[in-house]
């Protein structure tokens, strides 16, 4: 093969340097067939540096050789790329299955070539994605040096490209998965996550919430001005719940919320790390704190998913504080009820509470446990169409006043039915199937089986435990092993026989007395 002209090269610009360490380097694979090339290369960008990173090279002697390093090593810079290896062909084939093969578009490949006449310049050019041509014969290494930093920033912009198109992805991707938490914790915990993907690492961050005034529902009640980490990852996970006060090690950002009123940046470098000030319209202050060098993050995208994570925070925040209060008004009413037939009301909270337990222990999402826990506080609202002499009598009910008793799950259907809440359209189904049996003698329609929604059948199960291990005017209360003896007696009979095993086997992880 025709090897590089080296004879009259000028190497002052390459003079001894301060030995340097950097972060990271770029990768370059030289691919040629002669051992004199790789050795002369290799001597002439020794000392080669572009913005502060080295080179790191890479060598292969033949086509074969070096598809398999482009396949481990898509990361490349620049591919150094002799036309002439095994074959005529080798070089050529090389930018065919790196370009259309491994679809890699990134890697800026620099063709060199002793024989030109194998593969002409304009037909190679025009045919292949390459991106500089260079004659062995002709090559110098002030050539070399300028094709290189040619390619180097040609590689560097389209990177930079890549990972903002990557990073607005990410953004649209994440403001539209926002919302999908079922609590505060979560919420919160997925916005460090997401914003993982911004950093060359993954540190450890802290989300500190600083209340100005009490708030309640979706967030831990805290006292006056008290600052709480409510999410955090990596080292920082322990301390979770806890006042960044009573924490040593986070002295410094105690420091920093002393000082803090009056400062309008949004992001502050403080120590090993720095704040992110949340900016939110509500009656909390939000701050992350990010561990780590300011330098490996990327703060414009930072700055716009921050845009999106204030907004999201405030509508979270807005969100759970109307469902919250649909929540307290389902279950007041639930509670209003149940109190008015009864002594007292404590047999709705204890029975929403263990169907949360039960719902998440027979597959159900922490999402779907809390809707079925506030939908099971109104399985008895039909009882508000019975009258009060039949619902308050201390003795036993004749079969007339069964009959009438039996029609509270439809009136409880139609009463709720009509609402287009999701969580009411699932009490209306409770409602109307929580005395149905699973061997089909309940009522009102002789329901069998898993003709019965679920729901309905783990309702059973916990209602009657609830009914029997507690005093009513028409009854004394058993204890607990009595009424999980009744249970797995009618186990196929009045209740799902699987759901009955489950309860049991959990009985102490679910039951609320």
């Amino acid at each position: 093969m025709t090897t590089m002209n080296f004879d009259q090269m000028d190497f002052d610009f390459l003079e001894e340097d301060e030995e340097q360490t950097y972060d990271a380097s770029y990768k370059v694979v030289i691919a040629d067939d002669d051992k004199e090339v790789h050795t002369i290369t290799e001597m002439a960008l020794q000392h080669f540096e572009f913005e502060g990173r080295s080179l790191e090279i890479i060598h292969t002697y033949s086509g074969k050789e070096t598809l398999k390093v482009m396949t481990e090593n898509p990361d490349t810079a620049i591919l150094l790329l002799d036309v002439v290896m095994e074959d005529t062909r080798s070089g050529l084939d090389v930018v065919d299955y790196l370009r259309s093969t491994l679809q890699n578009k990134m890697t800026r490949i620099i063709l060199r070539t002793g024989q030109p006449g194998e593969a002409p310049k304009e037909s190679v050019i025009r045919e292949y994605e390459i991106n500089d041509y260079l004659l062995k014969t002709e090559l110098t290494i002030q050539k070399l040096y300028a094709a290189l930093l040619t390619a180097l920033r040609s590689y560097r912009d389209l990177m930079q490209l890549e990972n903002h198109k990557k990073g607005l992805e990410k953004i649209i991707e994440t403001s539209a998965n926002l919302f999908n938490h079922t609590s505060f914790n979560e919420f919160l915990t997925s916005i460090l996550t997401e914003m993982s993907h911004f950093y060359k690492d993954k540190p450890s961050m802290i989300y500190l919430k600083y209340e100005k005034q009490k708030q309640s529902g979706f967030v831990s009640i805290e006292k006056y001005k008290k600052t709480i980490i409510v999410a955090a990852t990596g080292k920082y996970e322990p301390y979770i719940g806890s006042n960044i006060e009573t924490i040593r090690e986070l002295q410094f950002i105690q420091d920093w919320l002393k000082d803090k009123e009056g400062d309008k940046e949004n992001i502050q470098y403080i120590d090993d790390g720095f704040i992110i000030k949340g900016g939110t319209n509500n009656q909390m202050s939000n701050f992350i704190f990010i561990e780590g060098d300011n330098n490996d993050y990327d703060f414009n995208l930072i700055n716009l998913f921050l845009k999106n994570y204030s907004l999201a925070l405030d509508n979270y925040i807005l969100n759970n504080t109307i469902s919250s209060t649909q929540q307290e008004m389902i279950f007041a009413l639930g509670e209003v009820i149940e109190s008015h037939y009864e002594e007292n009301s404590v047999h709705v909270r204890r029975l929403s509470e263990m169907m949360f337990k039960f719902a998440t222990l027979n597959g159900f999402t922490y999402g779907e446990a809390e809707i079925l826990k506030i939908a099971s506080t109104m399985h008895d609202v039909g009882k508000i169409g019975i009258p009060d002499l039949i619902l308050k009598k201390p003795g036993r009910l004749t079969d007339e006043e069964f009959n009438e008793i039996k029609k509270h799950p439809e009136i409880g259907y139609k009463i709720l039915s009509k609402s287009q809440l999701d969580v009411l359209q699932i009490a209306a189904e409770i409602a109307l199937n929580h005395h149905e049996k699973y061997d089909g003698t309940g009522y009102p329609y002789g329901k069998k089986g898993k003709l019965i929604p679920k729901s309905a059948r783990m309702l059973a199960i916990l209602d009657v435990f609830d009914a029997l291990t507690h005093k009513r005017v028409y009854k004394d209360a058993i204890s607990v092993q009595e009424a999980v003896k009744y249970i797995y007696k009618n186990r196929g009979a009045h209740f799902d026989s699987e759901l009955v095993d489950i309860f049991i086997n959990h009985l102490e992880d679910i039951i609320v007395l």
